[in-house]
């Protein structure tokens, strides 16, 4: 790398370098990564269930498991995006937004999406306990804005420090 390539990369970096110390995240990277957390709960969701087996404890602590998998990656993602500046915030929630809006047609993952609906079709009108946890992973990516989580689950919001 030439001096002035080097130098250009240590100014960049010197101005991502926040009052932590740490590099400052990419808000549509770490957009991008809440919006995986949510398509792969559906993803291991639909596998679950595949042939929509009877709600026994076992399958809905799986269920469990794959949500509560994701809720801690979500509220990884949640605390980079609570350190961030409001700009950079807002722009996170837009690309959330805007990509969980339109999961249904986009080429790579409206299968997704559409085998998550077959599965909560299936369990509409059965175990209401059952259907509400498959239900609550529609929701999901609050899970990365704490705001938003304090004001539909404060409970939640609670249990897990935000």
């Amino acid at each position: 790398m030439s001096r002035r390539g080097m130098l250009s990369s240590i100014v960049a970096t010197t101005v991502l370098v926040g009052a932590t110390g740490a590099l400052a995240a990419d808000p549509k990277e770490i957009a991008n990564q809440v919006y995986q957390a949510y398509v792969e709960a559906m993803t291991r969701t639909n596998a679950a269930l595949e042939g929509f087996p009877e709600p026994t404890p076992e399958i809905a602590e799986t269920v469990d498991a794959i949500k509560e998998d994701s809720v801690t990656k979500l509220v990884a993602l949640g605390h980079e995006i609570a350190a961030m500046s409001d700009a950079d915030r807002k722009t996170v929630e837009g690309v959330v937004s805007s990509s969980v809006s339109s999961i249904h047609t986009k080429p790579e993952t409206k299968d997704v999406y559409a085998g998550y609906q077959a599965v909560w079709g299936a369990y509409v009108g059965g175990d209401q306990e059952f259907f509400n946890k498959i239900k609550s992973l529609n929701i999901l990516t609050q899970y990365a804005f704490f705001d938003l989580l304090r004001k539909q689950e404060p409970e939640e919001a609670d249990r897990l420090g935000v």
